[in-house]
């Protein structure tokens, strides 16, 4: 078995797609209402009537060389970011920061360097 990615349901695909290319510093694939990030294997999705659950109970994470000039460029290119940690050592070891999509996802930079 081999992970393929990750599909994210949303009832605003352009505003998710908008957030994700500038996290992932990548343009989707775009087809109808369908948004893929190859190289990043994430994908966002309006199925059409999508619910978008109070109740988050997954993160995404992502790994980067130098996670504070990661958090830097993040607060200049997307000012309203929703951060929900900054950068700082967490008690397992990792370096990272995390913040919230506009749908309300955990998203987790993680430095690859700790």
């Amino acid at each position: 078995m081999e992970f393929l990615g990750v599909c994210i349901t949303t009832d605003n695909a352009p505003r998710l797609a908008e957030f994700y290319t500038k996290v992932l510093t990548e343009e989707p694939f775009v087809e109808g209402s369908h948004y893929g990030f190859n190289r990043s294997r994430i994908a966002v999705y309006d199925p059409g009537g999508a619910v978008v659950a109070e109740n988050k109970n997954m993160s995404i994470m992502l790994s980067v060389d130098d996670a504070d000039a990661e958090y830097e460029r993040l607060l200049t290119e997307i000012p309203e970011m929703n951060v929900v940690s900054p950068p700082e050592r967490r008690p397992w070891g990792a370096y990272s920061f995390w913040l919230l999509d506009p749908d309300g996802n955990t998203v987790s930079i993680v430095g690859k360097n700790i």
